[in-house]
């Protein structure tokens, strides 16, 4: 019965000291990687040519076929302001990622900065060849998230709605709900950037980001201006 005693105690003390060494150990901000969002200020390029992407991919490619390029990747910065990784978020061309890998592996950056300290960062870039050919920054800092005249979808929520395709695997499985769709409406009434903010998954939540990003807004406005705005849209998929 004593030895049954001791054993409890002595598990009962050494969960109370790995409790203690818990305690004492320091957050490892070694592998905390920020967004723009929690940035005072965002990573900015001071080593490499943005526009030489362009001139890489005019090689193999018409101008046609590039104008209908959309490619986005996460480039992830170390609070020394070197590129430590790239990770592709959007793309249907492996040609055309190799050659933005190799085009932007050497370059540099300034660090991100929190609370007057240098840390590491994620830095979201796509590849815009219609406009200057070249990689620019996504910074979701641009857009407000609301504005006096709110974006509209030309034709109403229902444009987006008549453009959506219920996956055959969601209308089997009897899966309905409500899909969020946060987009980046620029000045002109262009989607720029969307993402699911939450899905219900079995191909709607891409089905809801296409029809997104397909259709063309009314910009918003703020005292009369046009302005970049992001607003939050639900998408409904209900079955019959």
């Amino acid at each position: 019965m004593k030895s049954i005693l001791l054993l409890f105690a002595f598990l009962f003390l050494t969960i109370i000291s790995c409790k203690e060494d818990n305690k004492k150990k320091p957050l490892d901000l070694d592998h905390v990687w920020y967004s723009g969002t929690m940035l005072d200020k965002e990573p900015q390029i001071t080593e490499g040519n943005s526009d030489s992407v362009w001139y890489r991919i005019s090689y193999f490619m018409s101008k046609e076929k590039i104008n209908q390029l959309n490619v986005k990747y996460n480039l992830l910065i170390d609070k020394k302001g070197n590129l430590k990784q790239l990770t592709i978020l959007e793309s249907d061309n492996p040609k055309v990622d190799s050659i933005v890998i190799a085009t932007v592996k050497d370059w540099k950056f300034t660090a991100g900065v929190k609370s007057g300290k240098n840390v590491n960062s994620v830095y979201p870039i796509k590849l815009d060849l219609r406009v200057t050919g070249s990689l620019k920054p996504i910074s979701e800092k641009e857009y407000l998230t609301s504005a006096e005249e709110m974006p509209m979808p030309v034709g109403g929520l229902y444009s987006i709605q008549s453009k959506i395709k219920y996956p055959e695997i969601a209308k089997r499985a009897g899966i309905e709900g409500k899909v969020f769709v946060q987009s980046f409406i620029d000045e002109n009434g262009n989607v720029t950037e969307a993402k699911v903010i939450k899905g219900i998954g079995t191909g709607c939540d891409e089905a809801a980001l296409n029809a997104v990003k397909s259709t063309k807004f009314t910009p918003g406005k703020q005292k009369g201006i046009p302005v970049k705005v992001q607003v939050l849209i639900p998408i409904m998929f209900k079955l019959e």
